[in-house]
C-alpha cells in the first residue's frame, strides 16, 4: 500500500482518532480503561465482518477436530477482546518507564538472554504479534538492555512517527526493514540485540514455505540467513498478559541453527525451527495472537529446499549477507 500524505484528510483523521483513544485510555482509571478496551474489542468483533471471518477461518483450520464451532467463536471473541486490551497496554505503557512495581513484569528465562549476550556475537530475538508485543522492547530496555527493533513503516506517516517514538523509548533503536540487513549485521557484530517479528505472511519471492499450524506458510527467511552468517544466538521471546497492567515475558530456550553447507536447505530448516518455536508460544496462549491477519496466503506446497528460488528482494538479501560475511 502506498504511503499516505502526512497532510491528507484520511491520515489526519486516522491519526486524530488514535491520539484521542490513546489519551482516553491513559487518562481513565485502570479498571475503566481496560473495560473500555475490552468493550471496543467486542464491538469490533460485531461490526468488522472481514476480520471476524478471517479470524474464524484461521482458528478453525489451525485447530481442526479439536474445537467445536461455539468454541472457535468464543476464542475469536477473546482474540478481539485481547486486541482491545493490547491497545490499552500500549497507551498506558509510560507507567513502566516511571517505575511500576517489580511484580508488574516477570521475566522467565532472562539468564538465557544474558548468557547469549556474553558470547559477544549478538542476540537475535524472534517474536510474534502476540499479547502486548509493543511493550517487549520497552521492557527489554528497562530490565535487560536497549535493543534494535526491525519494523516496517506504517502507511500513515503521522502514526508511524508516533509508533517509532514509542519503540525507541529507553534507548532502543528502530531499523527499517527496507534497510535492515547491513544494519542488523553491524549491530550483531557489536554484540548487541536485535528483535525481529517472523509471524506475518511475506511474498513467496522473499520467503520460504514452511509449516505453521500444519499449513504451508510463506515465512521471512532473513533471520535464518543472518543467524547462519553472524553466529548470533536465536531466542524466541513473547509477552503474556497476566492481568491488568501485569505481564510475564517468556524467553524460550535458544534455537539451534543448522549450518550443513547447503545454504538453501539450511534456510528452510532454520526458518521452520524458528517458526515452530513461535507456534509453541501461540498454542499455549491462542487468544494472544493476531489471528485477524491473513497468514496463510500462499498457494505453494511445503518445499524441502527454498522451492520458489531466491528472487526479487530475496536475492538482494542473500547477496548482502554473503558480501558482508
Amino acid at each position: 500500500m502506498a504511503e499516505r500524505s502526512r497532510w491528507s484528510p484520511a491520515a489526519l483523521l486516522e491519526w486524530g482518532l488514535v491520539v484521542c483513544l490513546a489519551r482516553t485510555f491513559a487518562w481513565l482509571p485502570e479498571s475503566a480503561a481496560y473495560a473500555l478496551g475490552e468493550a471496543a474489542g467486542r464491538l469490533a468483533y460485531r461490526i468488522d465482518g472481514r476480520h471476524r471471518a478471517i479470524t474464524l477461518e484461521n482458528l478453525t483450520r489451525a485447530f481442526p477436530g479439536t474445537s467445536s464451532p461455539p468454541e472457535v467463536e468464543a476464542l475469536a471473541r477473546a482474540v478481539f477482546e485481547n486486541l482491545g486490551r493490547t491497545a490499552v497496554d500500549v497507551a498506558r505503557s509510560d507507567r513502566l518507564l516511571r517505575g511500576s512495581s517489580p511484580e508488574a513484569v516477570r521475566i522467565d528465562g532472562l539468564p538465557r538472554l544474558q548468557e547469549a549476550r556474553r558470547r559477544g556475537k549478538g542476540v537475535l530475538m524472534i517474536g510474534a504479534h502476540f499479547g502486548p508485543w509493543e511493550l517487549l522492547s520497552l521492557i527489554a530496555a528497562i530490565r535487560y538492555e536497549p535493543v534494535h527493533v526491525v519494523a516496517r513503516p506504517l502507511d500513515n506517516p503521522r502514526l508511524d512517527d508516533m509508533l517509532t517514538a514509542l519503540r525507541e523509548r529507553g534507548g532502543n533503536r528502530v531499523i527499517l526493514k527496507r534497510d535492515a540487513i547491513l544494519a542488523i549485521l553491524q549491530a550483531l557484530r557489536r554484540g548487541e540485540t536485535v528483535g525481529f517479528m517472523i509471524d506475518q505472511h511475506i511474498s513467496e519471492k522473499d520467503g520460504v514455505v514452511v509449516p505453521f499450524f500444519g499449513r504451508p506458510a510463506s515465512t521471512v527467511f532473513a533471520p535464518a540467513l543472518i543467524a547462519m552468517r553472524s553466529g548470533a544466538a536465536v531466542l524466541p521471546v513473547g509477552i503474556i498478559r497476566e492481568g491488568r497492567g501485569r505481564y510475564r515475558v517468556r524467553v524460550a530456550p535458544e534455537v539451534p541453527v543448522r549450518r550443513s553447507g547447503d545454504l538453501r536447505a539450511d534456510l528452510v530448516e532454520n526458518t521452520a525451527r524458528f517458526t515452530a518455536a513461535i507456534e509453541a508460544l501461540i498454542r499455549a496462549h491462542p487468544d494472544h495472537w493476531f489471528w485477524v491477519h491473513r497468514r496463510w496466503k500462499t498457494q505453494l506446497p511445503l518445499d524441502p529446499k527454498l522451492g520458489t528460488g531466491v528472487g526479487g528482494q530475496g536475492s538482494a538479501v542473500v547477496a548482502a549477507v554473503s558480501d558482508s560475511a
